[in-house]
């Protein structure tokens, strides 16, 4: 019986720490600004939601599926959410990217917010972000400086970031650069700085370089 009644309590300890269950609605508000205080209009803000079950006699989760709510920045850089957690899930949390819509070539990806057990607190939650700028955008706001913002080069730049290889090679009198982009599966094929073409592969996710 002992060991039962432990079991019990292990299994609830587990189940109070990684999972609440809100049903009543909560607002989230907040505000994006980037490093040096200024708005993010147009980013992305998504409160994702997993379901987790526990799987008894193995002290651990199963991810029984998940859901989101997902709004957008205004020009003072701020976001509303207002949604009821238990419709989403028991695991919650809050992202400040996206697949799409988020500038990951000019920011660095910020760790998601924990927010199961926050949501329990009296609403409103007010949770800002502030955005770091990437580590590579110095570089290529020189490059698009030294290529020309609107050249082939500095629109490939200012939309996929610095290549994760770059290949140049002389055929007769023309430059051919080769700039990869493995996590993306896209190579651009340039000559004398014009885009000849591109090559689509599936992503190779080992041959990336981490995007901070």
């Amino acid at each position: 019986m002992r060991r039962i009644a432990l079991l019990v309590g292990v299994l609830l300890i587990l189940a109070g720490c990684a999972t609440a269950r809100v049903s009543d609605r909560r607002l989230i508000t907040g505000r994006v600004t980037d490093a040096e205080g200024r708005p993010v209009a147009g980013t992305p803000v998504l409160l994702v939601g997993r379901e987790l079950g526990l799987v008894l006699f193995q002290f651990a989760y199963e991810d029984m599926g998940r859901r989101e709510a997902r709004a957008l920045t205004d020009e003072r850089g701020e976001y509303r959410i207002e949604v009821v957690p238990a419709q989403l899930g028991n695991n919650l949390y809050l992202f400040f990217y996206d697949r799409e819509g988020f500038d990951s070539v000019r920011y660095a990806r910020p760790d998601p917010v924990d927010l199961t057990k926050r949501l329990e607190e009296t609403p409103p939650l007010v949770i800002n972000q502030t955005l770091r700028t990437h580590p590579d955008w110095p570089e290529v706001l020189r490059l698009r400086q030294e290529y020309g913002p609107d050249s082939h080069r500095g629109r490939i730049l200012r939309q996929m970031g610095l290549p994760e290889r770059r290949e140049a090679s002389q055929s007769g009198s023309d430059l051919v650069e080769h700039w990869h982009y493995f996590s993306r599966g896209i190579t651009y094929v340039l000559r004398n700085g014009e885009l000849g073409g591109t090559h689509q592969f599936e992503p190779i996710k080992e041959f990336a370089k981490p995007r901070s």
